[in-house]
């Protein structure tokens, strides 16, 4: 995870500096974690995805609880995730479980204000293309990555904007997960629902269900949507990060299904 200055992966001997210290300038989320708990799985990539879009306004620190034990008890740890919010030294917020995008937003937003102080230019075409992503205004939100795309090209963010704009775009044009489940146990080869119903997912933050159904429609419909479920794929590795877990599993996957 720790891919850039404000992702970190936090021990028990660099927790004082890397989180306690730093919570003076800014906020830090603390993520505790485990590699087999499932749930940790579906909000680690969405608590990532809220650091980028937030662009360093708040640090978000891993801490892998098997291998961090004293540090998960010194915090009481008893069920994972669990996520708490440390500034100025002291935890001011703190919830267990999966939560919805809009609810961390909003937690982050007490402690950070909603719009940064004097933003530069790019971030300020990157927070409102994030928030019309969150809102799901297509045309909004491809303006606002346009204008990033001409003042900061190579800007690492452009790839995770791009690819939730491609899943926004599925999903407004088939708004209803019901319907869409009940066309796949009617159809299993409807290739719109199943592609529609995996960018629910994906937005949702459950990467896992995500990436099996687009792993399935390239089974059965390569050539839908000329390759769109491994463009899709694609896209939700970037949004994940390569060293990822789930990354690493479904490449191994999909690498045997293109043989």
């Amino acid at each position: 995870m720790a891919d850039a200055a404000y992702k970190i992966v936090a021990t028990e001997q660099d927790f004082p500096v890397a989180v306690l210290e730093a919570s003076a300038e800014k906020p830090v989320l603390v993520d505790f974690w485990a590699p087999w708990c499932g749930p940790c799985r579906t909000l680690m990539p969405m608590l990532e995805r809220i650091a980028d879009d937030y662009g360093g306004r708040f640090i978000l620190a891993k801490v892998n609880t098997d291998e961090e034990q004293r540090l998960a008890g010194h915090f009481g740890i008893r069920s994972i995730p669990t996520v708490v919010l440390i500034h100025r030294g002291e935890v001011v917020e703190q919830f267990v479980g999966v939560q919805p995008e809009t609810a961390i937003r909003a937690l982050l937003d007490k402690h950070l204000g909603a719009v940064p102080e004097a933003p530069d230019e790019t971030q300020a075409l990157l927070d409102a293309a994030a928030t019309q992503l969150e809102l799901r205004e297509v045309a909004a939100a491809s303006d606002a990555i346009a204008r990033v795309e001409a003042v900061a090209p190579d800007h690492p963010a452009l790839k995770l904007l791009r690819a939730r704009l491609a899943f926004v775009e599925a999903v407004n044009a088939h708004p209803d997960v019901p319907a869409l489940r009940a066309r796949l146990d009617a159809d299993p080869a409807d290739s719109p629902a199943r592609h529609a119903f995996a960018a629910h997912h994906a937005l949702a933050g459950d990467y896992a269900t995500a990436l099996t159904e687009w792993l399935e429609l390239m089974r059965r419909d390569r050539r839908y949507g000329d390759d769109l479920a491994r463009r899709s794929l694609l896209m939700a590795f970037d949004v994940l990060g390569e060293g990822n877990e789930l990354v690493l599993a479904t490449r191994r996957r999909l690498a045997s299904l293109l043989h």
